[in-house]
């Protein structure tokens, strides 16, 4: 039963894949790590020093220092000392950085609620089950 939940599991990784890609086509102005860095600190919903960030996204904090300094340029993101310690840095979305991302989600939400009506009343209601059930047993799985 495991390895059959495991085949499944992994089946559903393209699929999943694939179809976000293709709601998320054309909603991202900024380049791919650009689009990461500002996605994971939106997801955060606070100020993060870069040690924080690198960890989260599994990049070299020399590869970060470069993207950052990008984003502050472009507005989105603002830097601001530490004040548990003064030699860190924290980073936090600027109004324009979580505008971009907010832009980007309501455009997401918009393609797939599109894709819904190619779906009966009742397969919605069996995808919206496994859906649920697939969240909620992932989570368990995780704790």
């Amino acid at each position: 039963m495991n390895e059959e939940i495991a085949k499944e599991y992994i089946a559903l990784i393209p699929n999943l894949f694939g179809s976000f890609s293709e709601l998320n086509k054309d909603s991202v102005e900024l380049s791919h790590m650009q689009n990461h860095v500002i996605e994971f600190m939106y997801m955060q919903q606070r100020a993060l020093n870069l040690k924080e960030i690198s960890t989260g996204l599994n990049i070299a904090k020399q590869q970060l220092t470069n993207i950052i300094r990008d984003l502050e340029v472009g507005g989105y993101l603002v830097k601001m000392p530490d004040p548990k310690d003064k030699r860190a840095v924290l980073v936090s979305l600027t109004p324009a950085g979580k505008e971009i991302e907010d832009k980007k989600w309501t455009k997401i939400y918009q393609r797939f609620s599109e894709n819904l009506t190619k779906l009966s009343d009742e397969e919605k209601l069996d995808l919206h089950f496994a859906l649920h059930k697939v969240n909620v047993l992932l989570k368990k799985m995780e704790d």
